[in-house]
């Protein structure tokens, strides 16, 4: 009878130190979260640009969904615009029917190039943490890409990633180009500042989109420096240049 008091107590002063572990791990923890969630706001994290590209393929009718046949990805180091990582893979479609000759025609991705590719509820989570949080980059994203990776996400009931800014090259490069480059399609502007053709491919046209913007960047820095008469002679000699095939740099 003696002891009893005594084991009483070993049983409790066991579970208040259980109680007092787990109020330590979960205030660490949640001291952790609070750090990690103020560095991104404040920029620490997660800076890289995503430029990223999904190849989809072409509704042949109306009401037809697009589906997501390609999705491809670079980040890249906002103060040197160098690329620091890359991901792409072909996506396989729940319905393959959607693959049509005119889709084939585009990207070249035809039904058996995807059939042992991952569907986009397998590659959905590398894609949310490729692009949540971070700033993100492409040519008509706000209009075609971004519309395309929301459908996605919803499709498969998850929520979607959410960009901390968009830099859309079609909207930025159109307000101050005119009609230089024709129709302001990434083809186009390839053609005009002599980089080849586009290959309608995820990632070689993010990384295309990336070397038009360096050189958007640095005619838009010249402009800024140079007198009108001067930008006008070195224009026209890059347009002159362009049609015989030899790279503009304005």
């Amino acid at each position: 009878m003696v002891d009893e008091p005594q084991e009483r107590f070993t049983m409790v002063d066991a579970l208040i130190m259980i109680r007092t572990s787990l109020f330590t791990r979960f205030k660490t923890n949640a001291l952790s979260f609070t750090r990690r969630w103020r560095s991104t706001l404040a920029g620490d994290e997660r800076r890289e640009i995503a430029f990223f590209d999904v190849e989809t393929t072409v509704p042949t009718k109306a009401g037809q969904p697009s589906a997501i046949l390609e999705f491809g990805s670079i980040l890249v180091c906002p103060k040197t615009l160098v690329e620091l990582h890359s991901y792409s893979t072909l996506v396989r479609p729940t319905d393959l029917s959607l693959i049509t000759t005119i889709s084939k025609q585009r990207s070249g991705i035809t039904r058996d190039d995807v059939l042992s590719a991952p569907t986009f509820a397998e590659i959905s989570g590398k894609v949310y943490d490729i692009l949540n949080g971070r700033v993100w980059a492409g040519h008509n994203i706000k209009r075609f890409d971004c519309a395309r990776i929301r459908e996605a996400f919803a499709e498969i009931g998850q929520s979607p990633p959410e960009p901390k800014d968009i830099i859309d090259t079609l909207l930025l490069m159109s307000k101050k180009f005119g009609n230089r480059a024709g129709d302001m399609k990434m083809a186009s502007l390839a053609k005009y500042y002599g980089l080849g053709d586009q290959a309608h491919r995820s990632l070689l046209d993010c990384r295309l989109n990336l070397e038009i913007l360096k050189l958007f960047a640095a005619s838009e820095f010249l402009e800024s420096i140079l007198c009108s008469s001067v930008l006008e002679t070195l224009q026209t000699d890059a347009a002159d240049e362009a049609k015989t095939g030899i790279a503009g740099y304005v």
